[in-house]
């Protein structure tokens, strides 16, 4: 049987080759990862160059340079000239570490890109595939692997930049004297409250291993005289007495007991008259492909019994930490801002 004739406008895709694309999407990921690590947007920053220039700059075989450039100018991060030079899109914009680049470095680096292998095993065992893989709960793993704890956090502040700015206009922080940003990691959403609120004070609660590069940030921003940092264990206790208390992206972490005790702890440390700030991503009904359902495969991965939720899911874990919601928007995407004050 003859298979009928496909113009390039043919909505109809071949199962296996649609099939084909999504099991290929692992080594797309992987060129991304790539050309981020290489800096490959930062060396494209003023303008089109030629692939032999750009190896030479980056020291990089040029043929092999030149395989990686021509799968990224056929997804749209980089742009083919007719003098033969390569250029960045709007999306290759984004690749630059100051943009998205350092969650694609992330997302290649060996340590956060092999415990993927073990996720047929841990579905079938229940285990953490990052266990299987390191041996060590994710957490103790970047304490102990410095340098690539620090390739976490960077991947974290990708996030946080943006949502950081998002939050400094959607919260009004000018009715807030102290803010506790807690598990704030290097201070990132802090530095852009801060920039913006110039009244405002700050406490940072994080692991002590972070403590030498937060004050780096923080005063390099000419804000670490208004910023405190305290380290700690965010399921022990928090700093007391602060009239908002800044919860991003900590809750999707964990399993609802310990994400209920990190709630828990807010709203024993809080002014009566208070308020905690969750940003979390939420899950939204049906199966439509999207982020956020990638990264709840991701929360899998990393163990912790971590998971993206539902904004019902979200309630009942506030409700359940005597918390109830005052108001809630959108920030970015499916990341939303959950106000919330004591029940």
């Amino acid at each position: 049987m003859v298979s009928p004739r496909r113009t390039p406008d043919d909505a109809v895709v071949d199962p296996g080759e649609q099939l084909l694309r999504i099991i290929g999407g692992k080594w797309l990921a992987a060129a991304v990862s790539a050309a981020a690590e290489l800096r490959l947007a930062e060396a494209l920053s003023d303008g089109p160059r030629a692939v032999d220039a750009l190896a030479g700059e980056l020291a990089c075989d040029a043929d092999a340079l030149s395989r990686l450039v021509r799968v990224l100018c056929g997804v749209g991060v980089l742009a083919a000239q007719p003098d033969h030079t390569v250029s960045l899109t709007p999306l290759g914009e984004k690749l630059r570490r100051d943009e998205l680049g350092d969650l694609a470095v992330y997302t290649g680096a060996p340590f956060s890109w092999n415990p993927w292998s073990q996720l047929a095993s841990a579905i079938r065992s229940g285990r953490s595939p990052f266990a299987l893989e390191h041996d060590i709960e994710l957490f103790d793993y970047l304490d102990r692997e410095s340098e690539h704890g620090r390739v976490y956090q960077h991947a974290i502040d990708a996030f946080t930049r943006r949502e950081a700015r998002a939050l400094a206009e959607a919260f009004d922080f000018s009715r807030v004297e102290r803010v506790v940003d807690v598990g704030g990691g290097v201070g990132t959403a802090l530095v852009a409250l801060l920039e913006a609120y110039p009244e405002l004070r700050a406490t940072l609660l994080e692991r002590p291993a972070v403590e030498r590069e937060a004050r780096a940030v923080l005063d390099a921003a000419g804000v670490g005289d208004r910023c405190d940092f305290v380290g700690g264990d965010f399921f022990a206790s928090l700093p007391r007495g602060a009239d908002a208390y800044i919860v991003m992206h900590i809750v999707h972490n964990w399993d609802d007991p310990r994400a209920a005790k990190v709630l828990e702890n807010c709203v024993e440390a809080m002014n009566d008259d208070g308020r905690v700030l969750v940003i979390e991503g939420t899950l939204l009904p049906g199966n439509r492909p999207d982020a956020i359902r990638l990264l709840d495969l991701e929360m899998l991965v990393l163990g912790g019994g971590g998971r993206e939720r539902s904004k019902p899911e979200l309630r009942r874990l506030f409700n359940g930490a005597g918390l109830t919601i005052e108001s809630s928007s959108d920030l970015a995407g499916t990341t939303r801002l959950f106000v919330l004050r004591k029940r």
